[in-house]
């Protein structure tokens, strides 16, 4: 099973991703409508896009639900976007051990807590067994 390092060059671009994002937004603050309507977990992984310039990007995901996900990060995005990130989720049942779930992801808002980006958007793919895996993360987390 790949480890959280796997992240470090996993679109093949040979590239050291720059730092994780500086803070972390609260969750208590309101938050901006998107098209998702199922619940959303809290979460602190690591995450990867690659941006249309062939630049990776590293961030923070900040939710995950069914259809979609919430990233921070320090980097400007361009709005309603398409592109593939990869995600850091703990395994389940092996702590510090994790798997590397990479999908397509569409921004559908961006909003701004200090120094921080939010993006919030929609899934608009998941490559192999990654939605079992979240869909496992959000029923335990809603246990």
């Amino acid at each position: 099973m790949p480890d959280a390092s796997d992240l470090d060059d996993v679109f093949g671009l040979g590239v050291n991703p720059p730092r994780a994002p500086s803070t972390a937004a609260s969750g208590n603050s309101s938050r901006p409508l998107d098209s998702r309507k199922e619940p959303r977990v809290s979460v602190k992984w690591l995450a990867r896009v690659l941006l249309a310039d062939s630049t990776v990007v590293q961030m923070l995901t900040k939710d995950v639900s069914e259809s979609g996900l919430g990233l921070i990060g320090e980097r400007a995005i361009p709005a309603h976007s398409t592109l593939r990130v990869a995600l850091a989720v703990p395994d389940l049942d092996a702590p510090g051990r994790f798997s590397t779930v990479t999908g397509t992801f569409k921004t559908a808002h961006v909003t701004v807590s200090g120094l921080d980006l939010i993006y919030g958007g929609v899934w608009s793919s998941i490559d192999g067994s990654g939605r079992e895996l979240i869909s496992k993360w959000i029923r335990k987390s809603r246990r």
